[in-house]
């Protein structure tokens, strides 16, 4: 069905959709991940570099024995208050930078020798470091190197800029054939409700030609010529029997088009018994013809059901229809209609080819028609028992078939009792 067909189409838009939200929380989540790789990467490479430079610092007796001096002192705990213009701190600021260079680090730093008052030996923040060797090469317990990189979070974007660009990139694809996919979707759906208008309005158009055939027949009937004469007479059944075929092909493109749109039904009282009689009357020329019967069973006082009659009309003709159609011997269809305390059942039995068991499920499907070997001649959309169903089900009811291949089908029609008597 179109409109089932048109459900899963949304369906799968709303999953693409969420899993376009769900791939960009991914790609936020694994930039942060790299984000974190980088800066523990960073930070070794820092912790690296503090060690390389505490060695070469004790090498250095001049800023050794300044920075003793300096410790000696002690004013507020920091030696750049009293080294920052000396040529001492200067140097060791440039020995400082050439070690950060040799392990990659070529960010803007501030550096210090700070007393250590927490007692804790080495510890981090988010841009300052710190060492607590400077006791083996100034014999000065309790202070500790302190570098930091005021642009670190910078450097840190940096590093991942092409990650993230490449992320956005492909979220911005990703969008965009979501866009275009849900424009297709749109124009599919306009499509097919302009398919639909096509089909109502060649329909109407069909129904008043359609109409004035049956009513110039029915004049050319009440002729005496013509009910003298039974070659003419034989004609006249044949136009009003083909009448009837197109007719009704005309009321199932029409409301195939009207229940697939997703109209209600009207809500009317149906007298079951009454549309059986008149549908088995309105083939009853055909039956004839191939010289087969109706029977037609009753049991119990209330047929009524609740539910649109023309389209109830086409659900018992088109069975009747095809129990005809595909019978390839003398036809005799068998009408069952029982009513129960809460519900009514309708049986219609055929002698006809049958249905293989694998394709019964399948015969309720749009535009399917069951292989019929060597038949030929009939002709059809594959819409007939996909227009039962659809009917059946909006009247509340269900539909079933069982099936011999060359014994015959029987369909099982079951609707609620109407409360309306």
């Amino acid at each position: 069905m179109q409109m089932k067909k048109s459900k899963s189409q949304l369906t799968i838009l709303i999953f693409t959709l969420a899993s376009l939200i769900a791939l960009a929380g991914i790609q936020i989540k694994w930039i942060m991940k790299a984000a974190e790789m980088q800066e523990a990467q960073f930070n070794h490479s820092v912790n690296m570099a503090m060690n390389r430079i505490v060695e070469n610092l004790a090498t250095d007796q001049a800023i050794c024995r300044e920075v003793s001096n300096c410790l000696r002192k002690g004013v507020a705990g920091s030696c750049c208050i009293m080294m920052k213009n000396r040529k001492e701190w200067a140097n060791m600021g440039a020995m400082i930078k050439n070690d950060l260079k040799y392990y990659g680090i070529n960010l803007d730093f501030e550096f210090d020798i700070v007393e250590n008052k927490t007692g804790i030996k080495t510890s981090q923040g988010n841009s300052v470091y710190f060492s607590d060797n400077l006791e083996k090469a100034l014999q000065k317990s309790g202070f500790e190197l302190r570098i930091k990189f005021p642009e670190k979070r910078d450097f840190i974007i940096a590093q991942i800029g092409y990650i993230f660009i490449f992320s956005i990139a492909l979220l911005i694809l990703v969008t965009l054939s979501f866009i275009m996919i849900f424009a297709y979707y749109k124009k599919e759906k306009r499509l097919t409700e302009n398919i639909v208008d096509f089909i109502n309005n060649i329909t109407h158009e069909f129904k008043t030609p359609l109409t004035n055939i049956s009513l110039a027949n029915s004049m050319i009937l009440k002729t005496d010529k013509v009910e003298n004469d039974e070659k003419l007479t034989f004609y006249s059944q044949v136009i009003k029997t083909e009448h009837n075929k197109l007719k009704q092909r005309v009321e199932e493109l029409l409301k195939a088009s009207f229940s697939e749109a997703g109209t209600p039904l009207l809500n009317e009282s149906i007298d079951v018994s009454q549309v059986i009689e008149n549908v088995t009357e309105t083939y009853a020329v055909q039956i004839k013809e191939k010289g087969g019967s109706f029977s037609f069973i009753k049991e119990g006082d209330n047929f009524n059901v609740s539910g649109n009659i023309d389209l109830f009309h086409i659900a018992i003709g088109n069975i009747i229809d095809n129990s005809i159609k595909y019978c390839t011997s003398v036809p005799e269809i068998k009408i069952s209609l029982i009513s129960g305390k809460n519900s009514i059942s309708i049986e219609v039995a055929d002698n006809g080819i049958g249905i293989a068991k694998d394709l019964q499920q399948q015969i309720f499907e749009k535009y399917y028609r069951v292989p019929t070997g060597n038949i030929h001649d009939n002709n059809g959309f594959g819409l007939g028992l996909f227009q039962v169903r659809n009917i059946v089900t909006k009247m509340g009811g269900r539909i079933s078939v069982t099936s011999k291949k060359g014994k015959g089908s029987s369909f099982f029609l079951v609707f609620p009792v109407s409360i309306n008597k």
